[in-house]
C-alpha cells in the first residue's frame, strides 16, 4: 500500500472516530439518548468524567487539524465545518439543557394572589408550600420550563423542584449538606429529572432524592396539590411563583413539547421516552398516585382509595400516620399522628382539615410525592405497596 493511500485511510479513521465520539456524547446527554433508551449509568459516567471527555474530544479534533495541515486531505472549509460540528456537540452534551431550562433557585419572581389571578386559570394545578405560616404557590405550568424555583419560606431557604415527565413536585432545603448549593438540571432519566448541584458537583435523582456520589443529603418539605381556585380561597395572602415566558426560546420550547406532554398525560399513549419498566399493572400506567418513601420501603395510594377512605389511619415502618382527603376540593395530604411525642388515634382527633387542624392541635404534615404517574413510581419503586 502506497504512503498517500495510507495517509488518506488514517485521516478518515481519525475523522470518523472524532465525529462518532462527538455525536454520541451529544446524543447521550440530551433527550435523543433517552429516546434510544441509553443506560442511565452511561450518563452518570460521562458527567463524572466530562472534563476528560471534553479534553479528549478537543484533542482528537486538534490531531485531525494536525493531519490536515501535514497532508492537506480536506479543504479549509470542510475542516472548519468539522470543527464547528465538534464544538456544537460539546455544547449540546454539556451546556445545552441548562441554557434551555434555566434554574430560578435564587432569582424566582413572586406576586400576590390578586396579581396572579389574571395570569392563572381556576382549573390550573398549583402546588402549595406552607412553612411556619408562610405560603407560596407554584403553578405547574410556570414550573415546566425552569423546573426549579427557590425562596425563603417561613425562615427556610427552600427550592421547589419539578419534573413534568413524572408530574412530580418535590420541595427541598437549599443547603444539601454541603453548604450553599446551586441547583440546576442535568437531564432526565427514566422519565424523571436528574438535578446537579454545581457547587459540589453532585447529582440528585429527583424521585428518590438520592445522591449519585454520596455528597448531599436533601431535607424535604411537604407540598399540597390543588387547583388555583382552591389555592386563592385557602391562601388569599400567599404569594405565587410566576415565570415570565419572556424569551423567544420559551415559545419554541412550549410549541415543541405541547403535543408530547399531552401524550404523556393521555391513556392512549405510552411514556414520551421508552425507558420505563411498565410491568406493574396493579394500577393504570398513567394514573396519578400519592406516594410515600420510607427508610426501607414505599407505599402509594390511588385516588379511588383515598376517596373511599377520606380519613385513613395507618402505621408505616412504625410511624403512625393519617391520610386525609378533602372531598370538596379533591386535596390529599399526609400527617403524622404524633402530638407532643404521644401517638393519637383518629377517633380522638375528631375532624381533620387539609391543614392538619384537629381538636387536639395541629398535626405535622409529612412530605408525599403528589400526583406522580404510576408508571414512573412503579419503575423506581418496583417493590412498592399500593392501596387501590
Amino acid at each position: 500500500m502506497n504512503t498517500a493511500k495510507t495517509q488518506r485511510i488514517w485521516f478518515r479513521i481519525v475523522a470518523f472516530v472524532t465525529a462518532a465520539f462527538s455525536i454520541f456524547s451529544a446524543v447521550l446527554m440530551t433527550e435523543p439518548g433517552q429516546s434510544l433508551d441509553l443506560p442511565r449509568e452511561w450518563i452518570v459516567t460521562y458527567y463524572q468524567y466530562r472534563w476528560w471527555f471534553i479534553g479528549l474530544n478537543l484533542a482528537m479534533m486538534g490531531y485531525l487539524w494536525h493531519l490536515h495541515c501535514r497532508y492537506k486531505m480536506w479543504t479549509k472549509f470542510w475542516m472548519t465545518m468539522a470543527t464547528s460540528g465538534v464544538l456544537v456537540c460539546i455544547i449540546a452534551a454539556n451546556f445545552l439543557l441548562a441554557a434551555f431550562f434555566p434554574s430560578y433557585q435564587h432569582t424566582a419572581n413572586y406576586v400576590s394572589v390578586i396579581e396572579a389571578d389574571v395570569i392563572i386559570n381556576d382549573e390550573d394545578i398549583v402546588y402549595a408550600v406552607e412553612i411556619n405560616g408562610d405560603v407560596r404557590g407554584f403553578p405547574r405550568k410556570h414550573l415546566e420550563i425552569p423546573h426549579i424555583a427557590g425562596d425563603n419560606i417561613g425562615g427556610k431557604e427552600v427550592t421547589m423542584t419539578f419534573c413534568a415527565l413524572s408530574n412530580l413536585p418535590v420541595v427541598i432545603e437549599q443547603d444539601l449538606g454541603q453548604g450553599e448549593s446551586d441547583i440546576g438540571i442535568l437531564i432526565q432519566t427514566n422519565n424523571n429529572l436528574v438535578m446537579v448541584d454545581r457547587q459540589s458537583g453532585d447529582l440528585i435523582q429527583q424521585v428518590t432524592m438520592t445522591s449519585e456520589f454520596g455528597k448531599t443529603s436533601p431535607v424535604e418539605h411537604p407540598n399540597t396539590m390543588m387547583t388555583w381556585a382552591d389555592f386563592k380561597e385557602l391562601y388569599p395572602h400567599g404569594t405565587v411563583f410566576i415565570y415570565g415566558f419572556d424569551r423567544a426560546l420559551d415559545d419554541f420550547l412550549l410549541t415543541l413539547f405541547e403535543q408530547p406532554m399531552k401524550n404523556q398525560f393521555s391513556e392512549e399513549h405510552g411514556p414520551i421516552f421508552p425507558t420505563l419498566d411498565m410491568k406493574d399493572e396493579r394500577v393504570g400506567f398513567k394514573e396519578q398516585v400519592w406516594g410515600y418513601r420510607g427508610d426501607n420501603k414505599e407505599i402509594a395510594f390511588t385516588l379511588d382509595f383515598v376517596k373511599s377512605q377520606p380519613t385513613y389511619e395507618f402505621e408505616f415502618e412504625g410511624q403512625p400516620m393519617v391520610l386525609v382527603y378533602d372531598e370538596q376540593r379533591s386535596i390529599t395530604n399526609l400527617f403524622s399522628r404524633t402530638i407532643d411525642n404521644q401517638t393519637v388515634s383518629v377517633d380522638s382527633l375528631g375532624t381533620i382539615d387539609i391543614h392538619g387542624n384537629t381538636a387536639l392541635g395541629r398535626l405535622e404534615q409529612i412530605p408525599m410525592l403528589n400526583g406522580i404517574f404510576w408508571m414512573v413510581w412503579s419503575h423506581w419503586f418496583p417493590n412498592t405497596e399500593v392501596m387501590n
